[in-house]
């Protein structure tokens, strides 16, 4: 009998667990439709009292209108009866008015179509006048229909939208007389809509989807349950408008609702969870066996050695990878306190030191560099990380450490490390100075001992942003050179864009001083200039000399030539063509003479010039480009005025470069012995009408005014090794391009050289 009990109760326990969860869903069912029928047949009441109350609105709008209506066709016959002055007349009048404020304005217009009377006198404001088209229309209609007629709605002012009743006045002689009065539609709304409709509904009166009367409490909002009817006052299409106000909910009834809703589906979610974890228990007591087996399995599989203590320092765990690195089985180390098996006696202080340290709370986080040995001896150096042991109640039954074997990762290290020496050592032998910066924060991430010397560097440093020599450019290598202003030394600089050990961009800059190498050069320099100035001296006076022995030949013919002619006028009948061939001959002699001196003269010039369409832009860029290092090194502060909006001229753009040159030079030499802090070389270029006017204003010493007579004529120069020849030959090249060049004192101090060049394009100024 045991047997089948045991199959019919699992049955009968699956069934107890499902019946709740069924009845709470039948329950939470019958709930929701009881609530959805609810609500449908409370809003299909609401519809209903809806087109009622709507219907009575509107009956009650249509008979206010009519009596409306009614009463002015009886003041319309006590009128035609008795007049304007009866008493009959002013009494109907006065309480029509009196008992029906939407009544704006009574007016009495004549066959004339003209006003006789109205009622108030005054006109008020907002209200139209009585030649209003619509009001014009409505009078018409009235008398050829000789019937009651309602006008077009006027809605010339927001605030009184207006509609017109006219009747006919029948007088005894037959005149066609009109009595119109004009109504107030939101007077008229406010007036007829009761309070019990008011507090229901907002209602709105529409022309053409157009609100122009309404009334409503504003303590509510209107819902989207609305109902429209149309009002019968033609020639207007009007729509009377009825919105339900939004009713507020009975928070008990919601709170009883969302309660019973919540209990429901808590009961049904409390069995179904129940049912799950009576399935779930067996599963995860399946899995922790699995998860238990994957763990052993896992910490057997690991390099890393694990080992627990217990808060007296007994060994308790320690994995395979532990006793494999030790040499020692598990069942030895299990139980063991210090001293260690493990411990090296040479370092067996080391080791119970950071023992008591783990034991005590203070293990470092970065871990502890041990020395451990095998049971063989062999000593092997490890890495000890070591954490509190905290079981699944949070409480701290132990230390647990993992072991890193780093004898291998320390070797490389120990590799690593006389590499870098010997890096540093060859690096610090360098005569150049080396550095490494990061390629975005400018950080100086490497230096060699001579660029920590060369800058000031100590040799222990923080972070330093190191500031580049030269202008870098990722695409190629930069070589360039750079003046250090701050010790006057000169630097040839090679900078490289490389990766850094981390991945990191970083550029590589060699430094190497050439400042000897600058001296030299400027001293060779200096002497070549001498050599050139003295080979000039020399084939000027070779040119002199040449020039002399060549034009002494044909000077001797001429004179000859010349007293033959004498001889011959001087006889008593001249001989004309002896005459005649001592003057062809003379003449000969006098071209021969011109060929030798054109012949010197195009030795001594370089060529003739070749004009082209060039910016000045242009030739100052490449100026200054060639000027920089002496600016530089001079310390001179150069500015030059903007050009972009110049037009181009044409000229030898070498010459013009030459005579820039010249002109820039000569003013940085000229400020040598002048304060640093006004050492300043100012160009400025503009346009003077049809000519391009250019200024070099240097801060020199300045010419006095007998220099300035004398500064550009040949040989003359104010320099103690200078020729001579540079502005007359700079004056020569302005004026071959039809310019002119000149030179002012300074106001400030110093000198202003002035040149001027046409800006002329027309063809003849251009050559190919």
């Amino acid at each position: 009998m045991l047997k089948p009990h045991s199959r019919v109760k699992p049955l009968e326990s699956r069934w107890l667990l499902t019946l709740p969860s069924f009845a709470a869903a039948l329950f939470s069912l019958a709930l929701a439709v009881f609530l959805i029928f609810t609500a449908y047949s409370e809003q299909s009441a609401r519809n209903h009292s809806l087109m009622q109350d709507l219907l009575w609105q509107k009956q009650a709008l249509n008979t206010r209108v009519d009596n409306f209506t009614h009463q002015l066709r009886t003041v319309a016959a006590s009128m035609a009866t008795d007049g304007l002055g009866s008493a009959e007349f002013t009494a109907r009048t006065l309480s029509l008015l009196e008992d029906s404020p939407e009544i704006i304005s009574l007016e009495y217009i004549d066959e004339t179509g003209q006003q006789r009377w109205r009622e108030p006198a005054t006109k008020p404001a907002n209200v139209p006048d009585f030649r209003h088209p619509n009001l014009v229309a409505i009078r018409e209609a009235v008398l050829q229909g000789e019937t009651s007629s309602y006008s077009k709605l006027i809605l010339e002012s927001p605030e009184t939208p207006i509609l017109a009743i006219a009747v006919p006045i029948k007088l005894n002689y037959n005149g066609r007389h009109v009595l119109i009065a004009q109504l107030n539609l939101r007077t008229m709304l406010q007036q007829q809509v009761p309070w019990w409709i008011a507090q229901r509904y907002q209602i709105s009166l529409w022309d053409k989807q157009k609100l122009i009367a309404g009334k409503f409490d504003r303590s509510y909002d209107a819902s989207q349950l609305s109902s429209s009817i149309d009002l019968d006052w033609p020639p207007n299409k009007l729509v009377l408008t009825a919105h339900i106000y939004e009713q507020k909910r009975n928070n008990w009834q919601t709170a009883l609702t969302i309660v019973v809703a919540a209990l429901s589906i808590l009961m049904l979610a409390s069995t179904w969870a129940l049912r799950r974890h009576i399935k779930e228990r067996q599963k995860t007591e399946a899995q922790l066996r699995q998860e238990q087996a994957l763990r052993e399995s896992m910490e057997n599989s690991l390099v890393t050695g694990i080992r627990a203590m217990d808060l007296q320092g007994r060994l308790f765990y320690v994995n395979r990878a532990f006793c494999e690195m030790v040499g020692y089985s598990q069942e030895k180390l299990i139980g063991a306190s210090h001293p260690m098996p493990y411990w090296p006696p040479e370092d067996i202080e080391q080791c119970m030191a950071i023992y008591r340290a783990i034991l005590s709370g203070r293990a470092d986080t970065t871990g502890y560099q041990m020395r451990f040995m095998r049971s063989n001896g062999e000593r092997f150096d490890v890495r000890l990380y070591a954490a509190k042991l905290i079981d699944g109640d949070g409480v701290h039954t132990g230390w647990i450490s993992a072991i890193y074997d780093i004898t291998e990762l320390q070797r490389e290290r120990e590799a690593l490390q006389a590499s870098h020496e010997r890096f540093v050592a060859v690096l610090n032998g360098l005569d150049a100075a080396v550095s490494v910066t990061d390629a975005n924060s400018g950080e100086l991430l490497l230096s060699n001992r001579h660029f920590d010397a060369a800058f000031n560097i100590p040799e222990r440093h923080g972070r330093y942003c190191n500031i580049p020599f030269v202008r870098r450019s990722k695409g190629a290598p930069v070589d360039s050179e750079w003046f250090d202003d701050y010790n006057q030394h000169w630097y040839q600089v090679k900078s490289r864009s490389s990766i850094w050990v981390d991945g990191s961009e970083v550029w590589l800059e060699i430094a190497t001083d050439i400042t000897m190498l600058k001296n030299a050069q400027e001293n060779e320099r200096q002497q070549k200039e001498q050599l050139q100035q003295t080979t000039r001296l020399i084939s000027m006076g070779e040119m002199a000399s040449s020039l002399a022995h060549e034009l002494n030949q044909p000077l001797a013919a001429i004179a000859s030539y010349a007293t033959g002619c004498r001889n011959v006028l001087a006889q008593t009948q001249p001989n004309i063509a002896q005459l005649d061939q001592a003057i062809e001959k003379m003449a000969a002699q006098a071209k021969r003479a011109g060929q030798i001196i054109r012949g010197i003269r195009e030795f001594v010039q370089r060529r003739a010039p070749h004009r082209k369409q060039c910016e000045i832009a242009d030739l100052l860029d490449t100026v200054q480009t060639l000027l920089s290092a002496e600016i530089k090194k001079a310390q001179v502060k150069l500015t030059i005025s903007d050009t972009q909006a110049l037009p181009p001229i044409y000229a030898d753009a070498v010459m013009l470069e030459q005579v820039i040159f010249n002109l820039m030079k000569n003013a940085i030499e000229a400020m040598a012995d002048t304060p640093v802090k006004q050492r300043t070389l100012d160009v400025k270029v503009r346009r003077d009408e049809e000519m391009l006017a250019v200024s070099i204003t240097d801060r020199g010493p300045g010419i006095n005014a007998e220099q300035m007579e004398q500064l550009f004529k040949p040989f003359y120069t104010t320099k103690g090794s200078g020729m001579g020849m540079g502005l007359n030959i700079c004056r020569s090249i302005i004026e071959h391009h039809q310019g002119r060049l000149w030179v002012e004192a300074n106001p400030l101090g110093g000198s202003c050289f002035h040149f001027t060049l046409p800006l002329s394009i027309e063809s003849e100024a251009y050559e190919p």
